[in-house]
């Protein structure tokens, strides 16, 4: 059996998967923020039950939101509890058994390479919304890559000039990773939420959250519209640099918005401005296994290194 992990900012989720990639089972929970033990201590609790319930000592792969430094350690602002910290080879001692981890968009995309919606492709270019963005790329099977797994922190890039010149009064927001105006200050989940407060003067208690923000758009709220276009402008011209730098045969997007047919309305509507002229947007299109498929390719990654 193989076990998948995705440890994300708000929630982990555990997914058993058998030797056909068929899912098993799968269990979510609320991401510990206290300390480091507990998040440990989660996650090998539920493996050492699995290996129980399925009579098997099974292989283990971690998606994380973030890269690894030479030494191992996780460089992962977005989720402090394991910022730091050397997980891998933690878990790798309290099991007892090889685990494989790597960056979450990377295990998204593998899972999206496998049988999903990036299996025709020769290069997919990956990118996941949630409380961070994502990136990954994948060429002929292989991922782009480096030793530490940072090749494709498409969420750490710059935002568009273009993009600033028309909203002026955008400010560079300070990112984790110690950088002004990444993309990830403005395009994920607590970058919408970020942008409603700044757009509307609003109070940290009068603040909406990602989801509120939506449903208020949805509803017609002005408020929420405003903001809801200057966060499409935002991501399109994200997009759109990216596919004029990187030309990939398709974009896969991954999190909890992927799944929604408004998403692409949207993006494809406004990625055209933020291209070189003539040029054909790359295919923007929903993953195969749902926007939480990481689960699924951090259990490929031990697949595969089987």
């Amino acid at each position: 059996m193989f076990y998948g992990v995705d440890i994300g900012g708000s929630k982990i989720a555990l997914a058993v998967f058998d030797e056909q990639c068929e899912e098993r089972e799968r269990a979510v929970y609320i991401t510990p923020q206290t300390t480091y033990f507990a998040l440990i201590q989660l996650v090998c609790e539920w493996i050492i039950d699995a290996d129980k319930r399925w009579q098997s000592q099974g292989r283990v792969g971690v998606g994380f939101p973030g890269i690894k430094d030479a030494q191992g350690r996780l460089l992962a602002p977005n989720v402090p509890v394991i910022h730091g910290q050397y997980l891998q080879q933690d878990l790798q001692q309290r099991l007892a058994r090889t685990v494989y981890a790597d960056n979450d968009a990377n295990c998204f995309l593998i899972s999206e390479y496998h049988d999903g919606a990036a299996a025709s492709a020769k290069l997919a270019l990956a990118i996941t919304l949630g409380t961070g963005i994502g990136g990954a790329l994948i060429h002929e099977g292989k991922l782009v890559n480096s030793r530490r797994g940072g090749s494709a922190e498409f969420g750490h890039g710059a935002m568009n000039a273009g993009l600033l010149a028309r909203y002026p009064q955008l400010p560079l927001f300070s990112c984790g990773c110690g950088l002004l105006g990444c993309l990830e200050t403005y395009a994920s989940g607590t970058g919408l939420a970020r942008l409603y407060q700044h757009i509307n003067q609003a109070t940290p208690n009068d603040a909406l959250l990602g989801p509120a923000i939506i449903t208020a758009w949805q509803d017609g709220d002005s408020s929420a519209c405003r903001v809801m276009s200057l966060y499409f402008d935002v991501l399109a011209s994200g997009l759109g640099g990216l596919m004029t730098q990187l030309d990939p045969d398709l974009v896969v997007l991954g999190g909890g918005l992927s799944d929604e047919d408004w998403l692409y309305e949207e993006l494809n509507a406004r990625i055209p401005e933020y291209l070189m002229r003539n040029v054909t947007p790359a295919p923007l299109i929903p993953p195969v296994f749902g926007g939480s498929g990481g689960v699924r390719g951090a259990a490929l990654l031990a697949k595969r290194a089987a």
